[in-house]
Parts: C-alpha cells; sequence; structure tokens
C-alpha cells in the first residue's frame, strides 16, 4: 500500500486496482460476421436479375420483339429462382379464379373431374405437370410438342361447349395473377420486361392451341380485356361454389379437425378481390384472416430480400425420364397425390413424410411414370395417340416455319386442335 505521502503527491500506486478484462472475442466476431453477411446478401441479391437484363438489353425499349424462346429465357429467372413460390401460388389461384366464371363451371361440375373427391387430386397433378412441361420445358422439344398436342386433343373432346373467350380469359388469368402477387408480397416486383416476355411466350403457347388471334396484342390490352370479359362473365352459380368446395376440399386434405375452420378462412381470404369471392359464392373472411394473411407474406419478403442469401442454382421441376423411356417425377414436388412417382425406398420416405403419414406410394398413382401423350382423365389415358404424334409432327414444322414470328397459326379457330 502507498505511504501518505504518495497519495499527497499523486504517485501511482504499483499495487493499484487490475486493469479492466478484455471483451470476450465474440463480441467482435459475431456482430462482424453479421455484418459482412447482410453486406453479401445485399450484393448478390439483385446480381442474377441485372446479368438478365444486361443479356437483353436490346430488347429493353421494346420488350414484344422478344422472340419466344428468348422470352423463356426471361422468365426463367423468377419462374426457378428468384420467385418461385409466389410465382406457382399465383399460377394455382388463377386456376382458383377462374371457377369463378359463369361459362365455363357448368362443363367442369358435368364431366366431374374437379367435383368426384376421386378424381380431383389426379386432375390437379395432370395439369401441374403439363404445365410444367409447357412453362418450364421446351416446348419445341418431342415431350413439349407432345404435351401441347396432348392438351389440345383433350380440349377438342369439349369443343362443342367450351366457350372461346374463356380460353383467353384462363390465359389472362395464368400471365396477370403470379405477377400480381410478386410485385405486391415477394422480395421484388417483377420487371416490365420480365411481365411482357411472360406475355410473349404464353401468346405463343396460344397460337400452338388455336386462339393466337383472338388474344390481343399487348400486356396492358389483355389485362383491361379480361376486366370487361369479367364484368360480363363472372357471376355466382351453384357450379361455380360446387367447383370452388371442391378444391377447397383438396387443400384441406390431411388438415386435423380443430384446424379446418382456421385454414379454411385463410384460404377465403386469398381470394382478396370481392367480385371473385361473391362468384365463388364465398362469405368475406375474417378479419384477423384478412390482416395476417397479408402481413405474413409481406414479412416473408422482407425477410427473404434482406437475410437470404439468393437460390444458388435455379429449381428443376421438371419430371426426368428413366431408362425406360418414361418421365418420373421428383417427390419433392407433389402437390397433393404423387402421382408418377417412381416406386424407391425414397420417394416412399418423402411422400410418407410430406402428406404426414397419410399418403403411401402404390401403383394406385401410377408408379411407372407417364408419357405427356397419355397425361389426363383415365378413360383418355390410351386415346388419341396417332392424332397426337400427327400433331407433334406438324408443331415440328411450324416451329421451323416462322413461329413466334405471328407468321403461323396452328389450329386457328377452335377447337384447340392443330389443323
Amino acid at each position: 500500500m502507498g505511504t501518505p505521502e504518495d497519495n499527497f503527491t499523486g504517485r501511482a500506486d504499483p499495487a493499484g486496482p487490475p486493469a479492466p478484462a478484455p471483451s470476450p472475442p465474440w463480441r467482435i466476431v459475431v456482430p462482424t460476421v453479421l455484418a459482412c453477411y447482410l453486406t453479401l446478401v445485399r450484393l448478390l441479391r439483385f446480381r442474377a436479375l441485372r446479368a438478365l437484363e444486361r443479356r437483353h438489353a436490346a430488347h429493353a425499349a421494346d420488350p414484344y420483339a422478344l422472340p419466344y424462346w428468348q422470352a423463356a429465357e426471361v422468365m426463367r429467372l423468377h419462374q426457378l429462382r428468384d420467385t418461385p413460390f409466389l410465382f406457382y401460388f399465383g399460377t394455382q389461384w388463377a386456376l382458383v379464379k377462374s371457377y369463378g366464371m359463369a361459362t365455363g363451371t357448368p362443363l367442369l361440375a358435368r364431366t366431374r373431374q374437379l367435383c368426384d373427391p376421386a378424381r380431383v387430386g389426379r386432375r390437379a397433378e395432370d395439369t401441374a405437370v403439363l404445365l410444367l412441361e409447357l412453362l418450364v420445358g421446351d416446348i419445341d422439344s418431342e415431350r413439349g410438342r407432345r404435351a401441347t398436342a396432348r392438351l389440345n386433343w383433350m380440349h377438342a373432346r369439349y369443343a362443342a361447349r367450351i366457350v372461346e373467350g374463356d380460353y383467353v380469359h384462363t390465359m389472362a388469368l395464368f400471365v396477370l395473377e403470379p405477377a400480381r402477387w410478386i410485385d405486391r408480397y415477394d422480395w421484388r416486383p417483377l420487371t416490365y420486361l420480365e411481365k411482357v416476355a411472360y406475355f410473349v411466350y404464353w401468346k405463343e403457347l396460344a397460337r400452338r392451341m388455336g386462339f393466337g388471334h383472338l388474344v390481343p396484342d399487348t400486356l396492358e390490352a389483355l389485362e383491361e380485356w379480361k376486366r370487361g370479359y369479367e364484368a360480363e362473365h363472372m357471376y355466382f352459380i351453384p357450379e361455380n361454389r360446387a367447383v370452388a368446395e371442391s378444391t377447397v376440399g383438396l387443400f384441406m386434405r390431411g388438415v386435423p379437425g380443430f384446424l379446418r375452420g382456421f385454414v379454411r378462412a385463410l384460404f377465403v381470404s386469398f381470394i382478396d378481390e370481392k367480385p371473385v369471392r361473391e362468384a365463388l359464392g364465398f362469405p368475406e373472411p375474417p378479419r384477423w384472416a384478412a390482416v395476417l394473411t397479408p402481413a405474413f407474406l409481406r414479412l416473408r419478403g422482407f425477410v427473404i430480400r434482406h437475410f437470404f442469401l439468393p437460390r444458388p442454382v435455379p429449381l428443376d421441376p421438371l419430371a426426368r425420364p428413366g431408362k425406360d423411356g418414361r418421365l418420373y417425377r421428383e417427390a419433392r414436388f407433389v402437390g397433393f397425390e404423387p402421382w408418377y412417382v417412381a416406386d424407391t425406398w425414397y420417394n416412399r420416405l418423402v411422400v410418407w413424410v410430406t402428406s404426414g403419414g397419410r399418403v403411401s406410394l402404390s401403383e394406385k398413382f401410377q408408379t411407372k411414370g407417364y408419357v405427356p401423350e397419355e397425361l389426363g382423365p383415365v378413360e383418355f389415358e390410351k386415346l388419341g395417340r396417332d392424332e397426337i404424334f400427327k400433331e407433334a409432327e406438324e408443331m415440328k414444322a411450324y416451329a421451323g416455319e416462322g413461329a413466334g414470328k405471328g407468321e403461323g397459326q396452328i389450329g386457328a379457330g377452335c377447337p384447340l386442335a392443330f389443323r
């Protein structure tokens, strides 16, 4: 201890209080790592979009000049990498909204494809498979041409009972609805280039399906046409409600009884346009559901944008060819029922886990895979093969003779068939 003289003169006491302990390393390391990570997210989040815009800079002034094969490249970014969840959610919701059209649901109800609980699961999966073949696959490939021809062949079975305008309206929903959900709730909105590219691609599909001449020339004109068509034909009839309720039942499979009211309220809250809800026969959703749904989706978009690194590689949901030449889906991309999934122990485990133990792979779900010309209702499975192969060959010739330039028209007029 220092002497009184030391204290008086202010000399340091060599045995004074100890120096403060150094801060734990984690107090420096953790904030530094977090700051570096968030900076990396910020740097990489828009990199793929900027690269896409540079590749297609020549079409920035007039994206309608995109040929359909370049439009396909543009739309793959938001389909498979940047915003796949809300893209496919919006596509699914486009189908739900189409059930509000009084011109179309009587046929759907009559065929029982969407009203019979035993059939609705396969119908949903077949629709998903066909859309993937057309939107994610190469429509000029052999399987893409056969998928398009198969869709045309199935539509032709009911051509006399399908209103022409419904084809254009369904296309308008597929084009506009995913963008509406992405723009409102995902981590970034779609660019104008992406929106027009998707329209250009769908217009090419419309040509191949026989109604390209009915589609307006621009995205804006299509949206205006859609509003007018809905004002005339979107209203309640009992068939709308029957088809919509069947879809609700499909979504609610496996939901415990005590949660059904909660899940149903959320389902209805997704139908956020009053005219659509009234046409489907659904009531107003509870206030809490109408607030919770958009709040959750906006929170999801905020978290992804600021805290998640971008997806390193695009999703690849297309069915893969097997050694037998048939196509097999991956179990992780199944929606409601595991149709066309190979019967392996891994797929059995994935299906069992994702279905909560409710579903097991079996021959009932055609574990032998599929070929495009067999998709659709079971009663049509073995029908139309010759016509489909012939039309697929005609599409091959069409694709080499000016497809996408407005010079060709496949199946001009209804029924949607190659002529």
